[in-house]
């Protein structure tokens, strides 16, 4: 089988009616999945809904404006671990470029595209893929992707950013030096709804406390959702939470995140103007599970290509201690709910869990004579 082969995308124009057995998802998984542009249709009705939070205020002095801006994301990131947030002040013409290099790319030959190819099984995680069977149900996800990072652009490979269409580095990376500043505005609100001072959590992410001071790394993936026949069987990507600190998400108009609130799944509204956080299992260790890391999964439509650009905050993989903030754990406040490791230890033991977790399911199916594929 080609690597074109591979590609979802490919699946999706040779005109399927159904789609392969490796993409169906298991029947416990199928509550609330749907199309996406029908469920995100029904969102509107739904009074359950993803915070939306201003945060301009933040930046007056004056008034009550700030005080409620960080009481408004803490509750939001402490409730929900999600948000849609206003006033975050990336420019339209900016976010409307980003999303016009991103379209222009996967509007390539799947063939031109083969030419950024990454390679999992060989380490090579960064480039353009399709998310293979390798996830806690061994199932396939509906999407294709490209990922690089995108901050600081010093540590870029540049070698893994599209040439075509020209204009996609110079807005890649004037986009992520902005998403950057945006980070270092919503620790230091999260901070204050701790109630520490405002460098704390960016402080602790970049290993001031143990004597080091590298930066934040962000990586961007843009997730290619093609029409699916039967959204209602499968996933463009799988409910999971995100080992960052901070997530930020645009998408193309066409809705499609879910997240889980309250014992049930959540369909995101389109809330024109915003862009969606999401608390990662970085901060939720940070700050001992006072943040809380949202499970959330995203869905596919029948009749509209989605496309999501999201932004991954993550701290050193590393040179930085992940561990709760000692301040949270202070005259008794609390015990620690999470051992210290690395970000990079974090990675590897989640990896291992989905691993362990399908070496587990195809145990049972084999003993109960049926063969895991």
């Amino acid at each position: 089988m080609t690597d074109v082969e591979l590609r979802v995308e490919a699946l999706s124009l040779s005109g399927v009616s159904a789609i392969p057995p490796e993409y169906v998802r298991p029947e416990e998984e199928r509550t609330d999945l749907g199309d996406a542009l029908e469920l995100g249709r029904t969102a509107s009705e739904d009074t359950t809904r993803i915070p939306v939070v201003d945060i301009s205020a933040f930046d007056d002095d004056q008034g009550d404006g700030r005080g409620a801006c960080v009481e408004a994301v803490r509750e939001a990131a402490a409730d929900w671990g999600v948000m849609h947030i206003a006033g975050h002040g990336l420019p339209d013409d900016v976010v409307d470029r980003l999303r016009a290099a991103g379209e222009a790319f996967f509007a390539l030959p799947i063939a031109e595209k083969e030419a950024y190819a990454n390679d999992p099984a060989a380490g090579r995680l960064q480039g353009y893929g399709s998310k293979l069977a390798a996830n806690a149900s061994g199932k396939r996800e509906w999407e294709d992707y490209l990922f690089h990072l995108v901050y600081p652009d010093h540590l870029a490979d540049h070698s893994l950013w599209p040439a075509n269409p020209p204009e996609y580095v110079p807005v890649s990376r004037d986009f992520g030096g902005r998403v950057r500043s945006l980070a270092s505005k919503l620790l230091a609100i999260l901070s204050l709804g701790l109630g520490l001072p405002e460098e704390t959590l960016e402080r602790r992410l970049k290993g001031h406390e143990q004597g080091v001071d590298d930066d934040l790394l962000l990586q961007l993936k843009i997730n290619y959702y093609p029409r699916c026949p039967r959204p209602d069987l499968a996933v463009g990507v799988e409910a999971h939470t995100d080992v960052s600190v901070l997530s930020f998400i645009l998408h193309n108009g066409v809705p499609g995140l879910q997240v889980h609130h309250a014992g049930r799944w959540v369909t995101a509204r389109s809330e024109p103007g915003t862009i969606i956080v999401h608390v990662g299992d970085a901060l939720e260790i940070l700050t001992n599970g006072r943040y809380t890391s949202v499970l959330h999964r995203g869905l596919v439509s029948r009749d509209a290509v989605r496309v999501s650009w999201v932004v991954f905050c993550e701290p050193p993989p590393e040179s930085v201690l992940l561990q709760p903030v000692p301040e949270l754990l202070a005259n008794g406040a609390g015990k620690p709910l999470f051992a210290p490791r690395t970000f990079k230890q974090h990675v590897q033991r989640k990896v291992f869990k989905k691993q362990q977790d399908q070496q587990d399911d195809d145990t049972a199916a084999a003993s109960n004579g049926i063969i895991a594929k």
